[in-house]
């Protein structure tokens, strides 16, 4: 008989011990593999998106005159890197057609957004850019060739254009939605069926590098991106949930393997007896720890990547509403999964290893000194080990709260959270324990004496699942702080914040003030808002610093909003901090700021900012901040006066004031009036429907996580629960032996477990507070870039302590009569 027989004898007596393990290990790698498959897939689409985007310089004669092949090649004469565009615009009858992007292949490795990808992932890939694609197709083919996504290749194929019979399509990711590329000759056979603009393009940096020749100007064509960490923040929490769901398995699977191996002390010490060397049975109890942790980890991977796309579309729609990401690319398992995958490895062995290497050591009977957990009764730590930890869990406490105090960046804020859960986690289990001797010293009577005894006994024999279940329910309770908080917050701002009845999209950019007097004349419209979005650049400097010689590295690309400041649709808007008379102060020398590009920039109400908005720069007073909440970036509030419809990349929306919203029929105005023919009107009720729908999505992962590792923790704790109760039965025999009756000894069982698992519900209520503090405080405001205020839930702390009771209840209901006379006959 080998020893793997004899190792599988052991669950073969004891499945549950197995099950247990590898419904932790399952779940802890579908968890993370899932979270990690998402965050990786959702960091690739996020670098794609942000490399394609950079601030765009469009060059134009100063004469006024059309650009032409000459002009290219003038400027490509003087050492500029330009690099020709002509976009082309089809008019349908029906939706909006995808606009075809016709590019140079040769020169288009200037601009970025068209150039090969770098990095080791995109090599790895063999990711090819727009422009090698292009070039690739003209030297291997007869046919023009169509670039873009899927869907917007569908809808080109739908539109039956005369003469394009011939053109190949191939899809490509990473690219913008509605755009389709082809090289620029194809674009202008094109441009014949619909409307071609041609441009000359070149980074905004070039012009720092050489100058423009006098006849030309400069326009900003696209403002890019901010190269904002925010959406690397966002998946980074969501990374850090997965990581505390790995620590909770960890504790578990310690739990529960020491307990293996106490149960297993005597065969082991057998083995010794018949002649296996201790280094042999140490290197086969590792061996088997690892096949266990690489079963229950792969079936995990698998589940893992089943659930990342089962979540991948709900996902992709939080990152297009927060982050602008188009497409979110769903691949086969990363080497960052597989990572994953030998970290949880490496817990599993490390955690289980710690009593292993004990094995070689034999007390003065030739007994094997094991785990520390004696099956008939509680280990009793020294006084010294019980100060010692006490003291470690201090230092680390107060460690962790100086670092969670000045950590400005996210991933040291979640190290020096950790740390104090870490902390905490240390305490909880004495703490708990010397509640019980207090109690057990003021007893008067000798079975509540013996009960506070027994309850002390559990505290240590289940020391680690305890604490897995208190780090699991300060995780329900700070996620349900930051999630409800942020819900209610975001019901009271979009109440103060939507103050029309209508709202209404063009769908295409359109003459602001000719719409806006049209709309006027509607019958039962009774104020028109025009809200105006664009781009500027705003200049890092604050007042006393603003240098007229800053360089484009120095511009910050920011939203913004134009609004007429005398508009009453505008007066109930919320702000965090305003000065008097604000919206004429707007009018004449303000300008409002979001609390996102506040906390970012550091700007207070009285600064004095300078930002770059289409060819002119402005310089103005910060004279409000407001809440803005559901989005990341950085945004201006000016004048609508300020924003002509002569930007770049300007689009107009309405807010509309109505009468009586439900006496006039606002859904027919499309067919009544031709020129609404594609606008989008909708509802005050839609548009809360809509963003509450779009909050659902955003924290649907960490409420996922949250109510699984608590359910994880509790079913772990109750199946540990249920052995240790039984290896209790001894005690329990003993009192009806001495005449104490078998149901009240039943309730008494039962009692101490609903005992134990509420009292530490109570102690990990206020951990649970601490780390709402962290989420809404600390870790919040650096992944979103707002703040929100911290809200107590006392109604869900009943709950979470309510199921915390029927844990315990359903442990005591499920051992039993704890009466076995058998369990005395070596007494």
């Amino acid at each position: 008989m080998g020893l793997g027989t004899v190792f599988l004898s052991h669950y073969r007596r004891h499945p549950g011990q197995l099950a247990g393990l590898l419904l932790i290990l399952v779940c802890a790698a579908m968890l993370w593999s899932g979270v990690r498959s998402l965050t990786a897939a959702a960091g690739n689409a996020v670098a794609d998106s942000t490399a394609v985007l950079e601030p765009l310089l469009s060059v134009v004669r100063v004469d006024g005159e059309p650009l032409s092949v000459e002009d290219f090649a003038r400027l490509r004469r003087a050492g500029l890197c330009a690099s020709p565009r002509l976009e082309v615009r089809f008019t349908t009858g029906e939706s909006e057609a995808p606009v075809v992007i016709g590019i140079d292949p040769l020169s288009a490795a200037c601009l970025r957004k068209y150039r090969q990808r770098r990095g080791e992932r995109a090599l790895a890939e063999g990711a090819a850019s727009v422009a090698s694609t292009l070039m690739a197709g003209l030297a291997g083919s007869d046919h023009p060739l169509l670039l873009g996504s899927a869907s917007d290749l569908a809808r080109w194929r739908q539109l039956s254009l005369p003469g394009v019979e011939d053109i190949e399509t191939d899809v490509i990711d990473g690219v913008p939605r509605g755009q389709l590329f082809a090289d620029i000759s194809v674009a202008a056979d094109l441009a014949g069926a619909g409307h071609g603009r041609l441009q000359i393009l070149l980074p905004a940096a070039e012009v720092e590098r050489v100058p423009l020749p006098a006849a030309y100007r400069a326009e900003v064509e696209d403002y890019g991106v901010e190269p904002d960490p925010l959406v690397e923040s966002f998946l980074l929490s969501l990374d850090a949930l997965g990581a505390l769901m790995l620590l909770v398995a960890a504790l578990l699977v310690r739990s529960v393997y020491r307990f293996a191996l106490e149960q297993r002390r005597r065969s082991l010490e057998i083995l010794i007896r018949l002649g296996v060397t201790v280094g042999r049975l140490r290197m086969a109890l590792i061996a088997e720890v690892l096949l266990i942790a690489l079963a229950g980890g792969t079936v995990g991977m698998w589940l893992g990547e089943w659930l990342a796309s089962a979540m991948a579309t709900g996902f992709e729609s939080t990152l297009s509403g927060l982050f602008s990401v188009d497409t979110l690319v769903m691949r086969a398992p990363t080497p960052e999964t597989w990572l994953g995958m030998v970290l949880i490895l490496a817990v599993v062995v490390g955690w289980a290893c710690v009593d292993l290497l004990l094995l070689g050591r034999r007390d003065r009977h030739g007994g094997l000194h094991g785990s520390g957990i004696q099956a008939g009764g509680p280990q009793t730590d020294t006084g010294a080990t019980s100060r010692w930890r006490g003291l470690l869990a201090l230092v680390l406490l107060v460690l962790s709260l100086i670092g969670l105090r000045e950590a400005g960046h996210l991933w040291l804020i979640f190290l020096a959270a950790l740390g104090c859960l870490m902390g905490a986690g240390l305490l909880l289990p004495d703490l708990l324990n010397k509640l019980l001797a207090c109690a057990e010293r003021r007893c008067r009577r000798p079975l509540l004496e013996w009960s506070c005894s027994e309850m002390r006994a559990l505290c240590r024999l289940l020391s680690l699942p305890l604490t897995a279940l208190a780090f699991a329910i300060a995780t329900a309770i700070g996620v349900h702080a930051m999630v409800t908080g942020f819900e209610s917050t975001f019901a009271r701002w979009l109440d103060q914040r939507l103050q029309g009845d209508l709202y209404l999209d063009p769908g295409v950019p359109v003459a602001t003030e000719e719409w806006r007097a049209r709309l006027r004349q509607i019958p039962g419209v009774t104020s028109v808002l025009p809200m105006v979005r664009t781009r500027a650049l705003l200049y890092s400097a604050r007042a006393g610093q603003i240098s007229t010689e800053q360089s484009t590295t120095d511009l910050l690309p920011v939203d913004v909003l134009g609004v007429d400041p005398a508009s009453p649709l505008l007066q109930a808007w919320p702000f965090l901090s305003e000065i008097p008379d604000l919206w004429a102060e707007l009018a004449r020398r303000g300008v409002l700021i979001n609390e996102q590009l506040a906390r970012r920039q550091s700007i207070a109400v009285g600064d004095r900012i300078r930002f770059r908005l289409g060819a002119r720069s402005h310089t103005r007073d910060v004279i409000g901040i407001y809440a803005d909440y559901g989005r990341p970036e950085g945004e201006l509030m000016l004048p609508l006066a300020m924003v002509s419809d002569a930007l770049p990349d300007r689009y107009s929306t309405f807010v509309l004031g109505a009468a009586d919203i439900h006496s006039i029929p606002w859904q027919d105005w499309p067919q009544q009036h031709p020129w609404l023919g594609r606008s989008r009107l909708r509802d005050q009720a839609g548009l809360k429907r809509s963003a509450n729908a779009a909050f659902a999505r955003t924290f649907q992962m960490t409420r996922m996580l949250n109510v699984l590792t608590l359910a994880l923790a509790g079913t772990v704790l109750a199946l540990m629960g249920l052995v240790i109760f039984r290896l209790r039965q001894g005690s329990y025999t003993l009192l009806y032996v001495y005449g104490v009756r078998c149901k009240p000894l039943r309730l008494r069982l039962i009692g101490h477990s609903v005992l134990v698992t509420g009292l530490l519900a109570l102690l990990a209520i206020p951990l649970g507070v601490f780390l709402s503090w962290v989420l809404v405080a600390r870790v919040n405001p650096a992944a979103f870039g707002w703040a929100l205020p911290l809200h107590f839930y006392a109604g869900f702390w009943l709950q979470v302590w309510l199921v915390c009771l029927l844990i315990g209840a359903v442990v005591g209901v499920l051992v039993g009569n704890p009466v076995r006379l058998e369990t005395l006959k070596n007494e």
